[in-house]
C-alpha cells in the first residue's frame, strides 16, 4: 500500500512539474515568433484548440488579452478548448466547471459559495501573444523581446498585399525547404520553362545570424505575369528566409515587383498550416481600391494554383531522409538547415 501511494505521489509530482515547465513542445520548435491564427478565424469564435508540434494548446481572449496555454485540465484531463468564457473573463473546464484566470487555477464555482472551495498553487504557463497585421503569434520563449518578422513591403504604400492560409499535408521542414527550393520550379509549376530550367547566376549570403538570402536569375515561361505585364524574359529573384519559418520570394521583372512571404506552422508530424501572403506594386488603381480588387481575384486564384501543385509534389516526399544528392541549386536549403541547427 504504501509503494502505491508513494508512486501516486511521483505521478501526480511529474505531471505538474510538466504542466507548470515553460518549454517548447520539441527541439523542432524554435524560441521565436509563430503564426497561430488570422484574425478572421479569432473572430469566428471564442475559444480555439490549437495544435503545435502534436501538443494541443487552447487560446482564448479575455479583457481585450489574448491567452495561450496547455489545452489539459490538470484536474482531470478535460481539453479545455471545449469549455467556455465566464462573464469575468475567465476559462471554464467543460468537465466539472473549474476556472481558470490568465492560466492560474482560481475557483470551483458555487452559487451558495462566493469564494473558492480550495486553494491552490496550480499555474499553467501562459505563452507570450502578439497580433500584428491581423495574425496572432505565439513565442516558447517567456519575455521575448523581439516583434514578429514581417517583410518591408507591409510598411510600404506602394504595394498592395493579398493573404491566404492553406493546411499542407506534409512535415513543416519539407514545405519551408520547397519554399526556398529554386530548382523545382520548372518541372513543378506550370509558370516554369522547362526548356530553360536551371537558374542562373546564383549567390547566397547571410542576412543575419537568423537570415539569408539566395539571389538568382531565371527565365519563365512566356505566358506569365513577368512576361505579360512586366515585358521581361528573364527575371531576377532574391530567395530569403528569416527564422524560424518565414520565407519570401522577390520576383523582379523590368518595372514590376511580387513579393511571396510564407509563415508554417508545425501542426503534427506530416501536417503543416502554411499562412502566405503576396504583395505587388501593379494592377493597382491610385485612386479606387475597387479598381484593384480584379487584380487581387487573380493574384489569388494564381497563388492558390500554385500551393496546389506544391501540395500535390509534397504528399509524395519522404521525409527524414539523409540527402546524399546535393548540387549547388540546393544552396538555401542547405544554409537554411545550418542556421536551424545553430538553435536546435
Amino acid at each position: 500500500m504504501f509503494k502505491k501511494k508513494s508512486m501516486r505521489k511521483l505521478l501526480i509530482m511529474l505531471f505538474f512539474l510538466l504542466c507548470n515547465s515553460f518549454t517548447p513542445p520539441s527541439s523542432n520548435i524554435l524560441p521565436m515568433w509563430y503564426p497561430i491564427l488570422s484574425l478572421k478565424q479569432l473572430h469566428k469564435q471564442d475559444i480555439h484548440k490549437i495544435i503545435v508540434d502534436g501538443v494541443p494548446y487552447v487560446c482564448y481572449k479575455s479583457n481585450d488579452t489574448y491567452i495561450i496555454h496547455t489545452d489539459v485540465c490538470p484536474h482531470q484531463g478535460a481539453s479545455l478548448a471545449h469549455g467556455k468564457i465566464t462573464v469575468n473573463g475567465n476559462l471554464q473546464c467543460p468537465y466539472h466547471s473549474f476556472e481558470f484566470c490568465n492560466g492560474m487555477f482560481c475557483s470551483i464555482p458555487d452559487p451558495k459559495n462566493k469564494r473558492a472551495l480550495f486553494t491552490s498553487k496550480t499555474i499553467l504557463p501562459v505563452f507570450p501573444t502578439s497580433l500584428k497585421s491581423d495574425i496572432l503569434f505565439m513565442s516558447f520563449k517567456p519575455n521575448i523581446e523581439t516583434e514578429p518578422f514581417f517583410p518591408p513591403e507591409e510598411y510600404d504604400p506602394s504595394f498592395r498585399a493579398v493573404s491566404g492560409f492553406r493546411i499542407i499535408e506534409q512535415d513543416a521542414s519539407l514545405v519551408i525547404e520547397n519554399l526556398l527550393d529554386m530548382l523545382h520550379i520548372s518541372y513543378v509549376h506550370s509558370f516554369g520553362s522547362r526548356s530553360t530550367p536551371l537558374p542562373t547566376r546564383i549567390h547566397y549570403h547571410d542576412i543575419s545570424n537568423t537570415s539569408g538570402r539566395t539571389v538568382f536569375s531565371y527565365t519563365p515561361n512566356t505566358d506569365t505575369i513577368s512576361n505579360r505585364v512586366g515585358g521581361s524574359p528573364e527575371v531576377k529573384v532574391d530567395n530569403e528566409f528569416h527564422l524560424p519559418s518565414n520565407t519570401i520570394t522577390r520576383v523582379y521583372a523590368g518595372n514590376i515587383i511580387k513579393t511571396v512571404f510564407t509563415r508554417t506552422l508545425p501542426i503534427s508530424k506530416g501536417k503543416t498550416l502554411l499562412f502566405w501572403t503576396i504583395y505587388r506594386n501593379f494592377w493597382l488603381d491610385p485612386y479606387s481600391d475597387v479598381f484593384s480588387i480584379p487584380g487581387d481575384i487573380l493574384i489569388k486564384f494564381l497563388m492558390e494554383k500554385t500551393i496546389n501543385e506544391d501540395a500535390s509534389m509534397l504528399k509524395n516526399i519522404y521525409p527524414d531522409q539523409n540527402n546524399s544528392l546535393t548540387t549547388k541549386y540546393d544552396i538555401t536549403i542547405r544554409e537554411y538547415r545550418k542556421k536551424v541547427q545553430q538553435f536546435s
